[in-house]
Formats: C-alpha cells, sequence, structure tokens
C-alpha cells in the first residue's frame, strides 16, 4: 500500500459566476511537470480569450511535486488557495485549473481568494477518481481446465479480472501487488501441479478506478 495513490479518472468542468465574473473550473491528469504546459494550452484552446488561467498541479505519484501560478491575479488569491484545495482531496498527478473572464466588478483580494477556492472545490467535488497501485505483471498461458480451476482461487490476490486471450489456450495476464507475489506464484503451482507457471514481466503502476 505504501506505493499506491490516487489520481483523477479523468477530466472534469465546473462553471461558476460571482459578481459577472465567469469562472470555469477544469480538472484533469498530469503526471508530470512536463504536462503543465499541454494541460493550459488545451484549456486555452477550448477557452480562449480568458482574463485568467489560474492553476495549481501536484504530481510524480507519491513524490508529489507542485506548481502552482496566479496568472496576473494578485499574488496569493488563486493559485495558492486552488494548490490548497487539491492538496486537501488527497489527490496525485492532477491539475486543476480555473480559467476567469472578467465581468467587470472587482472582487477585492478575499473575493477572489474565496471564488477560486469555490471553484476548485467544486470541480474536485465531482471528479471520478483511479488509485494507481504498484504491482507486479504476470503471464500464463492455461488449458480451459486449468483456466477454469485457477480465476476462483486468485479472487482477491490478482487485481480484478485477468485479461484473457481465447483460441485453443487461455492466454491471461495478471496485476499482482507485490506483496501477494509470493502467494500468487505458490498458488498458481498448486493448482496447475507446477506444470504450468507465470511469467514474470514486470513492475509498474496499475490503474483500479475506485
Amino acid at each position: 500500500m505504501d506505493g499506491d495513490y490516487e489520481t483523477v479518472s479523468g477530466t472534469y468542468e465546473t462553471e461558476s459566476t460571482v459578481k459577472g465574473s465567469r469562472f470555469i473550473a477544469v480538472v484533469q491528469r498530469c503526471p508530470d511537470a512536463d504536462s503543465i504546459r499541454e494541460a493550459l494550452e488545451g484549456i486555452s484552446a477550448r477557452y480562449p480569450n480568458a482574463t485568467h488561467y489560474c492553476y495549481a498541479a501536484v504530481f510524480g505519484g507519491r513524490s508529489r511535486g507542485e506548481r502552482f501560478s496566479d496568472n496576473g491575479e494578485p499574488s496569493g488569491t488563486a493559485g495558492r488557495p486552488i494548490l490548497s484545495v487539491l492538496r486537501g482531496s488527497g489527490l496525485s498527478d492532477t491539475i486543476c485549473v480555473v480559467v476567469r473572464y472578467f465581468g467587470g466588478t472587482l472582487l477585492g483580494t478575499g473575493g477572489l481568494v474565496q471564488a477560486y477556492t469555490d471553484s476548485a472545490s467544486s470541480v474536485l467535488g465531482t471528479c471520478g477518481r483511479s488509485r494507481m497501485v504498484y504491482c507486479r505483471t504476470y503471464r500464463a498461458d492455461l488449458s480451459y481446465d486449468m483456466h477454469s480451476k485457477l480465476i476462483p482461487r486468485l479472487k482477491g490476490i490478482s487485481l480484478g479480472e485477468p485479461e484473457c486471450e481465447y483460441s485453443d489456450r487461455v492466454g491471461c495476464m495478471f496485476l499482482v501487488r507485490e506483496d501477494d507475489a509470493e502467494r500468487f506464484e505458490r498458488l498458481f503451482s498448486d493448482v496447475t501441479g507446477g506444470s504450468v507457471l507465470p511469467r514474470h514481466l514486470g513492475n509498474g503502476y496499475a490503474e483500479i478506478r475506485l
């Protein structure tokens, strides 16, 4: 569990109006610092000629690098409030951008902080989440008989249902947490009588929708 973290599962948007100013909050996946510019370019293309594109991003999995910008708003009134909400969400690999179209009425420092905080809270309150789980990937080619015996025994060990391809045999891909790897291999050997051993293809993060 130490290597696991949560991230946003897609792109989500909410919109509000405060004293004539239009605030559009967008949250989406942002795995690294290089993704920030791409996200900002995409959002500015969807919402051109806005007065401000303020954002905060938390990225790098559990290492949680951070960036934020007021993008011309008074210092501390936009980027930091968005970052505070994003930190509180517990998400990583996520950027929250709040687009503002100025409506002609000044909101003042306190009003801006409240508006950006509320916008970020609104969109982060609606977004779906995924858990990124650090695990091992295995592959095995099974007879149909072995497959029918093995799969029920792996519930609670293998993450989700294995991806399987069916032909004369069943080729299966399994995702297994590091802590469960030894138990997985032992059970596999027991069920197949040692005639089939899973091939460890590598380690990495797998996405589990919550």
